[in-house]
């Protein structure tokens, strides 16, 4: 069963009674005194329900708090699920609801309570709800008639009686964690459950109608033969963790599903990039020596042919030295090539044409302030090239910015690259929670050729990218 608690918090985040607010604690003793009077309420009118107040109660409070502690984690600040469902449910079948729901206001405990990690009023607020809920499960499984032993509508209204139960649990659960999470009902409703809905809710439900097993067993043998129940419970709690890893998994793989396409669509259009500065430098280097070369080939052609033997030998040095120009040329652009990862321009021209490109792209005003000196090693101009065009991208598709500065230099050792928009900005809190693919991307990269990355920004301040590289990196995609 769900109880209104929220997973154990990072080391950088102060405890939650320190944080909750006097909203928070306001409804939950409201909520909490609203429990306790219908309880109390309940007793004093149905002496029936005070002939089931007995010795055996302490049976299924022992039963009932250690199922409590057995609870699941599904994530931070995420409801917990724990395992006593069954348990206080067969309770309420069996004793009834207002016995059951004592039970519950006493033994329905969490290990974060017992941590202190929650306010006093939260934890009492945790008994009161799942007090709650079982309360209204075992009346809607007394009001159908139900009654252990009477198959099959014991289970039909055991069935009714869950989804009671479950419905006041979780909507209990989920206001609560809004109120203090400060999210919407729907997301967190959504967020409680382990993995697959549908799959879940199938597991869940027969989880919970283990409860009138347990009843049954009770009224044959006692609680010797419920006490048989806690290897099933155990292993129930072991399926749902598992279940929880699982999805855990299947998130890592969409994730790195979508980083990797991310990355090959990085690698195409830089390949495009490529192709074009390549292009761009035979036709304006290569191609008009060749074309010098080629008029001057025509040129002797027309004197061999006209017999003018003298005028030969003036063209022909120079159809000498233009084939030499065109072969001279080719060879910069090869070796170039062969240089720099990123291309026979090098770095500095390859941001300028990125800058260049962008701004025709885009319209966005860029001020560059490259040093037109700076060398580095090959791999380290291609990674800084990378992060730099992912800034310069993200500003483009993202900032809605109006300006756009970049600056690479060397300062002392290192290389500092700074990319700064006055763009609408972004929380970066809230973009590494929502795992987006290019800036964990961009910091891992960075990391592992030994370079440091900051990233701020706050929604309406624009952007700041950092990045400081050492010269002598390790080459990237491989760690020391």
């Amino acid at each position: 069963m769900a109880s209104a608690t929220t997973s154990k918090q990072s080391h950088t985040q102060a405890p939650l009674h320190i944080r909750e607010s006097l909203k928070t604690r306001i409804a939950s003793v409201l909520g909490t005194a609203f429990v306790l009077a219908i309880l109390v309420i309940g007793l004093i009118v149905d002496s029936g329900a005070r002939a089931e107040i007995d010795l055996t109660l302490l049976g299924w409070l022992a039963l009932g708090f250690m199922a409590s502690l057995a609870s699941i984690s599904v994530g931070e600040n995420q409801p917990a699920l724990s395992m006593d469902l069954p348990v206080l449910l067969a309770c309420s079948f069996d004793k009834g609801p207002l016995a059951a729901g004592l039970v519950a206001v006493v033994g329905a405990i969490d290990l974060m309570e017992i941590r202190g990690t929650i306010s006093p009023s939260r934890a009492a607020w945790n008994h009161a709800q799942v007090s709650l809920s079982v309360m209204v499960g075992g009346s809607v499984f007394l009001v159908l008639g139900g009654s252990v032993g009477q198959w099959p509508t014991a289970l039909l209204c055991a069935t009714v009686a869950l989804g009671a139960d479950v419905l006041v649990n979780y909507v209990s659960v989920a206001l609560m964690t809004s109120l203090v999470t400060k999210r919407g009902f729907r997301s967190v409703l959504s967020s409680m459950k382990i993995g697959d809905a549908r799959r879940f809710a199938l597991t869940y439900s027969a989880f919970g109608l283990s409860s009138l097993l347990i009843a049954e067993v009770y009224d044959a043998i006692g609680f010797l033969g419920v006490g048989a129940f806690v290897a099933p419970l155990l292993l129930a709690r072991e399926a749902f963790r598992q279940t929880w890893r699982a999805a855990g998994v299947e998130r890592d793989l969409a994730t790195r599903r979508d980083a990797l396409r991310s990355v090959d669509e990085r690698i195409a259009e830089e390949r495009e990039d490529e192709r074009a500065r390549i292009a761009d430098a035979l036709h304006d280097d290569v191609l008009q020596s060749l074309f010098d070369v080629s008029i001057r080939a025509h040129v002797i052609r027309e004197c061999y042919r006209s017999g003018r033997l003298l005028d030969l030998e003036a063209e022909v040095p120079s159809l000498i030295a233009a084939s030499e120009r065109a072969a001279e040329e080719l060879r910069d652009v090869i070796l170039g090539l062969r240089r720099s990862r990123i291309g026979h321009a090098g770095l500095m021209d390859t941001l300028g044409l990125l800058v260049a490109h962008l701004h025709d792209e885009s319209g966005i005003v860029f001020v560059p302030d490259l040093d037109s000196n700076l060398k580095g090693p090959a791999e380290l101009e291609l990674l800084i090239y990378q992060v730099a065009r992912e800034a310069l991208s993200n500003a483009v598709r993202h900032a809605a910015a109006e300006t756009v500065w970049i600056s690479l230099h060397r300062s002392g050792g290192r290389i500092e690259l700074k990319v700064v928009d006055n763009g609408v900005g972004f929380d970066v809190a809230d973009s590494r929670k929502d795992k987006h693919f290019g800036i964990a991307l961009m910091e891992e990269r960075v990391s592992m050729a030994g370079g440091v990355m900051e990233i701020s920004s706050q929604p309406g301040s624009g952007v700041r990218v950092s990045a400081s590289f050492p010269i002598g990196s390790p080459p990237v995609g491989r760690t020391e």
